[in-house]
């Protein structure tokens, strides 16, 4: 098998890594550049596909012969005119993603074809398997999806792997917003929580200055697809780039655009920060949705990690320190931060010395669960959600729930499988549905158990047990979609059964919980209760699977055994 590289699939650009020693290595394009624009135009002289800088160049020149920016319509039935021929945004990332391999093959003399590629961390079910059929369109075997922003904080934790800190990463690029809580400590990695928005980004500010540059110049905004307007955002974006150095700049607008003669203008900071106030407030509710759920307060963040190229932007830093009320840091290159977690990724599952006893643990992005249906006054009322893995549960991770059969003699349940953050599941994404049959007859309630097994790879088990019969049924799927081979299919029950198994049977666990029940048995009831609730916590760390939680809380409870074993008070 080849190397497996890491690809950091960007709304405006793309980059390719792989590690090497303990630094990753970047791949440049035939122009030098490490950053390759996602762009793809027609030649319209040899009639073939080019991507990056070059065809950004076209697409300026004539917007009609080329497609950028089609990253956040990932999973949509969109459609681009590339001169004369109708492509997907698939399509359009694969031809992106095949670039990106030939500079690696480039660099690296042999074949490449297994990666790992990131995605945002609010991209839905659709989205990251159009994601999945872009590289492997481009050729790739995709051994992981992960978001962007747990790729930047393993590039982060690389450098800091003997700390022990609590940190933030706020990724803002070209077209996606997430915000991640994450926390180092003995070489692990572990996501709190994510939250974002997967359609808000530094596009969207080039967009509104654009706007605002027309309507201060008093001419109409051109149509988008023109050239006119294809001229005015390539304008507007240099004057972004330059109000994160300046406190003004001059604009100078072709007669393309205003339609008649050449105008110039003088842009400051102050004006387009207003231009930039509603986009900015939409920053405030992933960033305080991702402390609320790994329950941290601001003080307890070390750092703030900006990730992104838009994070460049003045008022960004300036929210970010605001909410988080301290300054943000920059750690690299904010553009490729991202691709050099990736590359970090790939190393580990390649089982690279340098990463060898570095762990990551991820966290479910939203929830999974079935459909229910609810009594209320005297109507079933179909249609409601019951989450079993909640969102920001640390995976791989297992999790149950009781149901109940609602009529008599109901012989069988269909499940609906859902992700999602909806009280509704029509608000919800549906994965699919797994037939219950074999109820016993008679009159109900008659119970029954549904677990559902998540892993790191996307792939989800959804088993459900008879409570009377202790009959199973059970289904694997893809989060990211796609067919399952009975090859991956056998490797993926594997990886589940192993996520499934009892915490409990680790003979030190299960050993000192015995012991602890043991004691709780034999104390008078008067001391029972300090035991308990350290009993209660190691349970409790059990059944999330933290890591972390469960060393601080076996550690507790050791310690309050030895200290009943000596018969010491307390």
């Amino acid at each position: 098998m080849g190397p497996i590289v890491g690809i950091d699939l960007g709304t405006t650009n793309s980059a390719i890594g792989m590690l090497e020693g303990e630094r990753v290595r970047f791949f440049p394009n035939p122009l030098g550049d490490v950053l390759t624009p996602s762009a793809v135009a027609l030649d319209t002289r040899s009639r073939s596909l080019i991507v990056g800088r070059t065809a950004k160049d076209i697409i300026a020149a004539n917007p009609r012969l080329g497609a950028a920016r089609f990253k956040t319509d990932m999973g949509t039935a969109k459609q681009f005119s590339v001169g004369d021929r109708t492509m997907t945004p698939v399509e359009l990332s694969a031809h992106v993603l095949d670039a990106l391999r030939s500079d690696a093959e480039r660099a690296l003399g042999v074949v490449v074809n297994r990666c790992v590629v990131t995605v945002p961390a609010y991209f839905d079910d659709a989205q990251r398997h159009a994601t999945r059929q872009a590289a492997e369109q481009a050729g790739f075997v995709v051994e992981r999806i992960i978001n962007e922003p747990t790729a930047a904080a393993i590039a982060y934790g690389m450098h800091r792997r003997d700390d022990e800190t609590m940190f933030a990463v706020i990724d803002l690029g070209g077209g996606t917003f997430d915000a991640c809580v994450m926390e180092l400590f003995e070489g692990i990695l572990q996501v709190k929580s994510v939250a974002g928005e997967s359609r808000l980004g530094g596009e969207d500010f080039t967009a509104a200055l654009a706007h605002h540059i027309a309507t201060r110049a008093g001419i109409p905004i051109p149509p988008e697809g023109s050239l006119g307007w294809a001229l005015l955002y390539k304008r507007a974006e240099l004057v972004k780039r330059a109000l994160t150095r300046w406190p003004m700049t001059d604009v100078t607008l072709a007669p393309e655009v205003t339609g008649g003669e050449e105008r110039e203008l003088v842009i400051t900071v102050e004006e387009v920060d207003q231009v930039w106030a509603p986009l900015v407030l939409r920053l405030h509710a992933p960033i305080r949705s991702a402390l609320r759920g790994a329950r941290v307060e601001r003080a307890q963040l070390a750092d703030v990690i900006l990730v992104g190229g838009a994070t460049r932007m003045p008022c960004v830093r300036k929210v970010v320190a605001e909410i988080l009320e301290r300054e943000p840091l920059v750690h690299g290159d904010p553009d490729l931060l991202v691709a050099e977690g990736a590359g970090i990724q790939a190393a580990m599952i390649d089982g690279a010395k340098a990463v060898g006893e570095m762990v990551v643990t991820d966290v479910a992005s939203h929830s999974l669960g079935v459909d229910v249906t609810r009594v209320i006054g005297s109507k079933h009322v179909d249609g409601y959600f019951t989450p079993i893995i909640h969102r920001n549960t640390v995976i791989p991770t297992s999790q149950w729930e009781s149901f109940q059969t609602m009529f008599d003699d109901q012989r069988e349940v269909l499940l609906g499988i859902y992700e999602g953050d909806g009280r509704r599941v029509e608000d919800n994404r549906k994965i699919g549905e797994l037939q219950v049959k074999g109820i016993p007859p008679g009159r109900a309630p008659k119970s029954f158990q549904v677990r559902l097994t998540y892993d790191l790879n996307g792939m989800l088990e959804v088993e459900a047990e008879i409570a009377e019969t202790k009959a199973t049924v059970s289904a694997v799927f893809r989060r990211d979609g796609g067919d399952v081979s009975p090859e991956m299919l056998e490797q993926a029950r594997a990886r589940l059964r192993a996520v499934r198994a009892d915490p409990l049977d680790r003979p030190r666990y299960r050993d000192l919980h015995a012991r602890a029940k043991l004691l709780w048995s034999e104390l008078d009831h008067r001391k029972r209760d300090r035991l308990d609730s350290l009993i209660h916590d190691f349970e409790t760390a059990l059944a999330a699977r933290e890591p972390k939680a469960l060393e601080q809380t076996y550690d507790a409870l050791m310690r309050c055994c030895e200290e009943l074993d000596r018969g010491e008070r307390w």
